[in-house]
């Protein structure tokens, strides 16, 4: 049997032996069998004595081999996920995965050569074309050196446990802002060798973009697992993720109406004035059938939006009653949270003033007034 059909036996005797503790009541709770700790006390590293606490409840004990076991099955099919779900917890079941199951998927992440080939599949999305490993063979080969260096270092961070993981994102982005400029100067060479046949103008470049701001996000929305945050500064983490979360939609929307032009730049619709052609690079690109998940990102952005919003409202109407001294040291804060950030180039980097202005919007807005919705710096209004 494979080690899948095994492990989904295993879940099979877990969930009889929750039906036999249900049938059987409080007899089958007196016959549980509890961790001894003296088994390991041996194994461990010199130091004062620890104490663990067995636990007793039997629903718990068998809740927690369910989660286990689900966790290991995820491992199983670790070897075919994509990149952007192996850097998203891969394991996550319910909670934050335990320490076996995440130990097995970095093992089964980090088989030689399996992070490049996960590399290069990432990349064809972004519409990397395929021949440049021939054309270009110099400038990819480093390219993708440096890159499948990076991408397995991000994948042992996505499986260490979130508390060190929060801590050391906050040192990887200045070697991804080194990444994005040479992904720019790659992307240079690919426009001249292959010119016109260049679906897309960036590809390298907006790949690492793309992953940045994702390591971005999870770094700042890990702060909310963790329960990093005060309260005061809600609104100021949602603000920032919000401008994070526009720059991937904006970068995506030109990225699937790219997919949809035929290649070589056939077909495209001529005529066009000059006032057309400085309207539609004002607008930005869209595509006309945009993906699920490209939708799924406009609607979190809404509501993180929302949520900025309301929490500025509350804070200003005294509804919520943070500490004096979180808010009035906010702008120490904002430095704080975001500087590990600022070590990559991002197109604007915003400001604490910036957020000030968005705030000071969202608090005074009437909704009662007429003359339709302002617009706050960053869109955070």
């Amino acid at each position: 049997a494979s080690v899948r059909q095994r492990l989904e036996r295993c879940l099979g005797l877990v969930e009889q032996l929750g039906k036999e503790d249900q049938s059987e009541g409080d007899a089958g709770r007196d016959a549980l069998r509890c961790f001894d700790a003296s088994y390991s006390r041996s194994l461990l590293v010199p130091g004062p004595p620890r104490i663990v606490e067995a636990i007793r409840d039997r629903s718990v004990v068998l809740a927690r081999w369910t989660s286990h076991l689900h966790e290991l099955l995820l491992c199983t099919a670790v070897p075919a996920m994509p990149l952007v779900q192996i850097l998203d917890e891969a394991v996550c079941y319910k909670g934050e995965p335990n320490v076996l199951p995440r130990s097995i998927a970095q093992a089964s992440a980090s088989d030689a050569g399996h992070i490049r080939r996960l590399v290069l599949e990432s990349l064809e999305v972004c519409l990397f074309p395929a021949e440049a490993l021939q054309h270009c063979k110099k400038a990819a080969d480093l390219f993708l050196a440096h890159s499948e260096s990076m991408f397995l270092h991000l994948t042992k961070l996505a499986n260490a446990n979130r508390a060190r993981r929060f801590r050391r994102l906050a040192h990887v982005f200045a070697d991804l802002n080194a990444l994005q400029h040479e992904a720019y100067r790659f992307d240079n060479e690919l426009q001249k060798t292959f010119a016109g046949n260049l679906r897309h103008p960036r590809p390298c470049w907006l790949w690492v973009m793309e992953h940045s701001m994702q390591a971005m996000i999870a770094k700042l929305c890990l702060g909310f697992t963790l329960e990093l945050y005060d309260e005061a500064e809600f609104h100021m983490i949602y603000w920032y993720v919000d401008y994070l979360f526009g720059l991937r939609i904006h970068n995506l929307n030109d990225l699937y109406h790219a997919r949809e032009q035929p290649a070589g730049g056939a077909g495209k619709k001529k005529g066009k004035s000059k006032e057309q052609q400085q309207d539609a690079a004002r607008r930005g690109t869209r595509p006309r059938n945009p993906p699920l998940s490209l939708l799924l990102l406009e609607a979190t952005q809404f509501a993180l939006r929302g949520l900025f919003r309301l929490l500025a409202f509350c804070l200003d109407m005294g509804c919520l009653g943070p500490p004096a001294a979180a808010v009035e040291g906010l702008p120490q804060r904002f430095v704080l949270r975001f500087r590990a950030l600022e070590s990559f180039s991002l197109p604007h980097l915003p400001s604490y003033q910036d957020f000030e202005a968005s705030a000071t919007i969202a608090q005074a807005r009437d909704p009662r007034q007429g003359g339709g919705e302002g617009r706050g710096v960053l869109g955070g209004g």
